[in-house]
């Protein structure tokens, strides 16, 4: 009825002399003392420590960070109004790079370094905005049609791989060219574009996950069906689609920006959008090449910071590739 008690000698620190003595505890007591459980860890929690050890996640999220850090304190980070002409004494032309101008002036006197900084809230509105939009969509239709099957999945399905069939940029081109020039179709047409993308990847994490125990389990007991799909399923089948937003985000910020080179993006040309930027100074490669080289390094390190992050999630997240991380 009770635990059988043991007796085992203390151990005292070195250099005390104690007689020997013995302490009565439990059984239970003495295999809690020999065997140290340590607290279950969530998937999640688990993932964050996996991250915090790559060198390449962290880089990413140095660069994600700076990109965060510029776009919420433009105003304060800015030296100038990146929309003021003429800061060389009222003459529109573009000068180096210099200690006052720390990125030069472009053609209109404009301080580039402001609206480079500027151009930093521009780049992740859109590219969060595209991305919503898409995964929004994808979700929706993904979970549809890995989930009810039939005629439903086999509809949705062929008209994503029409989409798929048209490459993500050229598909965006005509959507834009369709809607029209602007910041808000330029939004529109990169999301659109990325649909199929997420819808294809849930779909496939939820048949994956249609045979497991715990559905089985709750359709057994006559959980409804909408239910087992938002609590049972979708929870568990969102992992890679995380991460593949991450990766989709710097993907739709090159998409913008090349529409917005091809004159499809803002069409105020004063916009201080990196990709109308570099539109600006195509006429002045030879002359000015700083105009380019610095809103195009921009969108480099934005991208990459992405994909960095993208990469340490996929790695953490999946366990293929757990005992790398």
């Amino acid at each position: 009825m009770y635990p059988r008690s043991y007796s085992v000698p203390v151990r005292h620190p070195p250099g005390r002399i104690s007689p020997e003595r013995r302490d009565p505890i439990s059984l239970a007591e003495a295999e809690v003392h020999e065997i140290q459980l340590d607290a279950p860890t969530g998937l999640w929690r688990e993932a964050w420590r996996r991250i915090i050890r790559n060198p390449g996640a962290l880089v990413g999220m140095v660069f994600i960070a700076a990109l965060i850090v510029a776009a919420v304190f433009a105003p304060l980070i800015a030296p100038h109004d990146p929309l003021a002409q003429g800061l060389n004494d009222g003459l529109l032309r573009a000068e180096n790079p210099s200690r006052d101008y720390l990125f030069g002036l472009d053609r209109l006197g404009r301080d580039q370094f402001s609206r480079v900084i500027f151009g930093a809230r521009y780049t992740l509105l859109i590219g969060l905005v595209a991305v919503g939009i898409g995964l929004s969509a994808g979700l929706a239709i993904g979970a549809i049609a890995g989930f009810f099957g039939g005629w439903i999945d086999s509809i949705l399905m062929r008209v994503m791989d029409v989409m798929l069939s048209i490459p993500g940029l050229l598909l965006a081109i005509g959507i834009a060219a369709m809607l029209g020039p602007g910041l808000t179709q330029v939004m529109i047409a990169v999301g659109v574009a990325q649909i199929p993308i997420f819808a294809r990847l849930l779909r496939g994490s939820i048949l994956a996950q249609l045979d497991n125990d715990f559905v089985l389990a709750a359709r057994s007991v006559g959980v409804r069906r909408w239910s087992i799909l938002f609590s049972h399923i979708l929870p568990n089948s969102l992992s890679p689609v995380i991460v593949q937003a991450t990766l989709v985000l710097a993907t739709a910020i090159i998409d913008v920006a090349g529409l917005g080179f091809l004159g499809l993006g803002p069409q105020d040309p004063s916009t201080p959008e990196w990709g109308t930027m570099l539109t600006d100074s195509n006429e002045y490669l030879q002359v000015y090449p700083w105009l380019a080289i610095i809103p195009g390094l921009a969108i480099v390190v934005s991208v990459l910071g992405f994909n960095l992050i993208g990469d340490g999630l996929r790695e953490a997240l999946d366990p293929k590739f757990r005992g790398r991380a």
